[in-house]
């Protein structure tokens, strides 16, 4: 454990000295403190406004992550994933002579850190937005970090670190688990509509005393309900089963025979996240453990010269994949098409389906506004600056592709609310055209924080300025949608919207082609 204790040590001291000697750490700062200070603001407000800022509320939430996170964790672990081992600590920790338990808990109490922030974070949320008092937010805190981590790293080291248990039982428990998820979303939507499409489902769903009875992931429900609620029959029942299942599993695991036959599978996993980790450097979207993508054969006849080239070179890119331009983004869009169609069918959200739909797209992009595109590549192909063509044409070529699919995915979103609202061709026509200028904003920011910021706060602190530009454009589309909507219909309004981000839209790209001029200078 001393060598456990040096590695800690060390490694935050070298990652403190490593932050200091770096300028672009206070703009960090910044905007890290700028978020939460937004966050919070945005939160309280909807607190307020949707009632739910009382103890049931809290419970609700609590009770939310918990059914759903815990069972992600534990088929994590079933597949002997989850925990990050770096290069460093397979050459250091795997030779050394330290239990193969203690390496395991060591990579799960790296993981608990954000845990414990979070943890902290939220006793005084609790008090301010739920009216909690402090004490029970106390307890809430000292049960979710001592007592149910416990029982967290008891289960992780019986799934990771078990050499009895048989792939084909691992791989049943996953899909168990995943099935249970499911049912979950199931008898949830079921509850909604049953409810008239209100919230009030939530409070008779998590107090179902057959949910409750769930092992470890009902009783930890259970707990909470008794800790904040009173005490009932059933969660009492199931706060002690919760208690006594941590104390038996924390048993098991120590008991557990464990010689390291995990380590094959820590070093494959470790391999596949250094690749993950040089690639989001890049400003790429990697996942950990991805299997390579299979490409196909395929040929083109590129048609037109100059920067059309770079166009067509794209489109022989996409012809070698499985499915083209269509990915799981593409399916995200057409569920939340799918879902605002379903609830269009009442009369209010029927009304207010065009600001909804366009509400939904701008939500979309921004929370996948810090996200790599594949047309970033171009920038960093020496032929794209040496193509005999003006600047305009080669980033207009460079971004046509993306522009393609941002008009697939607008489709998408926007086609499945038409039809239930039955909305008329010039509404579908603009709220199409809407999400297309917010995705192509995003484009030639991109393009912008390139060139005005190079290498100088990295490929984080540029995805985090382009989301805040983003930000500020379509804030700019939504003043003018109110303001407008005062005096004309909401049609008009919106009409004048997409007019604001079209010409934002128009000026960034100009902007962007200015700065690509300099790029190749």
């Amino acid at each position: 454990m001393e060598a456990i204790r040096y590695l800690y040590k060390t490694t935050f001291k070298n990652q403190v000295k490593k932050s200091v000697k770096k300028p672009v750490t206070v703009l960090y700062c910044i905007l890290v403190i700028a978020y939460f200070v937004w966050m919070f603001i945005t939160f309280q407000n909807m607190v307020e406004k949707t009632g739910i800022g009382m103890t049931e509320g809290f419970v609700a939430i609590v009770s939310m992550f918990t059914v759903f996170f815990m069972p992600v964790n534990l088929i994590t672990f079933a597949k002997r994933k989850g925990l990050v081992f770096k290069k460093s600590d397979v050459h250091l920790m795997f030779v050394a002579p330290i239990a193969p338990k203690s390496v395991l808990v060591y990579a799960y109490i790296r993981n608990l850190i954000m845990s414990f922030i979070i943890g902290l974070i939220t006793v005084p949320l609790g008090v301010i937005w739920f009216h909690i008092p402090l004490y029970k937010m106390i307890l809430y805190f000292l049960v979710s970090q001592v007592l149910e981590n416990t029982l967290e790293i008891s289960l992780m080291i019986i799934l990771y670190g078990n050499e009895r248990l048989s792939e084909r039982t691992l791989a049943c428990l996953r899909k168990g688990l995943l099935l249970f998820i499911a049912a979950i979303v199931v008898i949830a939507i079921v509850l909604f509509v049953q409810y008239d499409k209100s919230l009030a489902f939530v409070e008779p769903f998590f107090g179902s005393a057959y949910l409750q009875f769930v092992p470890i992931i009902g009783w930890s429900i259970a707990c909470y309900r008794l800790l904040f609620l009173g005490a009932t029959t059933v969660n009492v029942i199931c706060t002690c089963l919760y208690i006594l299942s941590a104390i038996v599993l924390l048993i098991c695991a120590y008991r557990m025979k464990c010689v390291g036959l995990f380590y094959e599978d820590a070093m494959k996993y470790a391999d596949d996240y250094e690749v993950a980790r040089e690639r989001s450097k890049k400003g790429e979207v990697a996942f950990v453990g991805g299997k390579k993508a299979k490409l196909k054969a395929s040929t083109i006849t590129y048609k037109g010269n100059y920067g059309k080239a770079i166009f067509y070179r794209q489109l022989l890119e996409y012809k070698k994949k499985r499915f083209f331009i269509f990915g799981f983004y593409n399916l995200l869009c057409l569920g939340i098409g799918v879902l605002i169609a379903f609830l269009a069918k009442d009369a209010e959200v029927r009304e207010k389906a065009l600001v909804i739909t366009a509400g939904a797209g701008a939500y979309c992009t921004l929370i996948f506004a810090g996200s790599s595109m594949k047309w970033l590549k171009e920038l960093e192909n020496p032929y794209t600056y040496l193509i005999p063509d003006s600047s305009i044409r080669k980033l207009w070529y460079a971004t046509l592709m993306e522009h393609i699919r941002s008009l697939v995915n607008g489709v998408l979103i926007v086609a499945p609310v038409a039809i239930v609202s039955r909305m008329n061709i010039g509404a579908v026509v603009l709220s199409i055209v809407c999400y297309v200028c917010l995705q192509a904003n995003k484009l030639y920011l991109s393009v912008l924080c390139e060139a005005l910021l190079g290498n100088t706060v990295g490929a984080i602190g540029k995805q985090l300025l382009r989301m805040i530009g983003w930000c500020a454009c379509a804030g700019a589309g939504i003043w003018v949608l109110i303001f407008f909507n005062r005096y004309v219909t909401m049609e008009v309004a919106f009409l004048g919207m997409v007019l604001v981000e079209i010409v934002i839209t128009a000026v960034i790209a100009i902007g962007a082609s200015v700065l690509f001029r300099k790029m190749e200078m």
